[in-house]
């Protein structure tokens, strides 16, 4: 019986901490997603009337469609980025510390610090890319890369590159666990680079695959400052996303039912695509 005191209190902080911080504002939200709430006035019971706004709403759509070519940026072209850098490092080649250190380097700078940065690197007027082009004699190819429907969602998401260095680190961690005896019994048989990369190193960092899923997209299901700060979500909508919805029903528009809504429709459509990513990766090691 003391044994199971001593365990409820190591473990109290972290309940407590987990309730405060996630169980209750959990159920506060499921409870406001159920009301029609300014946030000051009384709420008013209008059961599933929130979420028929919000699939009613042809910017809700636009911003789950957006928020999925973020994850879906993450997963097939941000993740296969630092998988690639990792396996360039994990050879240890001349510098390699030095490059691990500058990949990472922008992790820790504000996000906010580098929305701006590329705003006014991509600024129509003011931005070093379209002078770049101006100066090399490539006039026509310079837009209003923040104010173009055709190209506002990508510039929004130019930034994220520069996070690689985080995914890249993760491999990296769980490569360094992977033993030698395997690259040396695979040279012995006369395997490539490629080949050891390919039948070694990728298949035994499964679960390093996996924590960087589970990173990227939660940071895309929060991402806010990009597009809040670089376009407003506009132009057109084009660059909304689920982060950015909820904040302007919730400020802007005083409709903190539907936006309360809209916020655990992101927390379901973040456990359907990790679970099913996860589930995939759990059914390739079956075979």
């Amino acid at each position: 019986m003391g044994a199971k005191r001593n365990v409820l209190l190591y473990l109290s902080p972290a309940i407590l901490f987990t309730a405060v911080f996630f169980i209750f504002p959990f159920i506060f939200l499921v409870i406001v997603s159920l009301q029609e709430w300014d946030g000051l006035s009384a709420m008013t019971f209008v059961g599933l009337d929130n979420f028929r706004t919000l699939f009613a709403d042809p910017v809700f759509k636009k911003a789950i469609i957006n928020t999925l070519v973020w994850i879906f940026s993450a997963i097939f072209l941000h993740m296969p980025l630092g998988l690639g850098l990792a396996l360039i490092l994990h050879r240890r080649p001349r510098g390699w510390k030095f490059f691990r250190t500058l990949f990472f380097l922008p992790n820790v700078i504000s996000t906010t610090a580098l929305a701006f940065l590329w705003y006014f690197v991509l600024h129509v007027n003011l931005g070093l890319v379209n002078s770049v082009l101006k100066l090399v004699g490539l006039e026509s190819l310079t837009r209003p890369w923040l104010s173009d429907l055709g190209t506002a969602l990508m510039a929004n998401q130019l930034p994220f590159i520069l996070y690689v260095g985080f995914t890249m680190v993760i491999f990296l961690t769980q490569m360094s666990t992977i033993s030698p005896d395997l690259y040396e019994a695979a040279e012995l048989d006369g395997a490539t680079s490629w080949q050891k990369d390919r039948f070694i190193t990728i298949p035994l960092v499964k679960n390093a695959i996996a924590i960087n899923v589970i990173f990227n997209v939660a940071f895309c299901l929060r991402m806010f400052e990009y597009p809040f700060l670089m376009t407003g979500g506009g132009p057109a909508n084009s660059t909304m996303n689920m982060s950015l919805y909820i904040y302007k029903e919730m400020i802007t528009a005083n409709r903190y039912g539907v936006s309360m809504a809209a916020g655990l429709l992101t927390i379901a459509l973040g456990i359907l695509v990790m679970g099913t990513v996860l589930r995939v990766i759990r059914a390739s090691d079956r075979k």
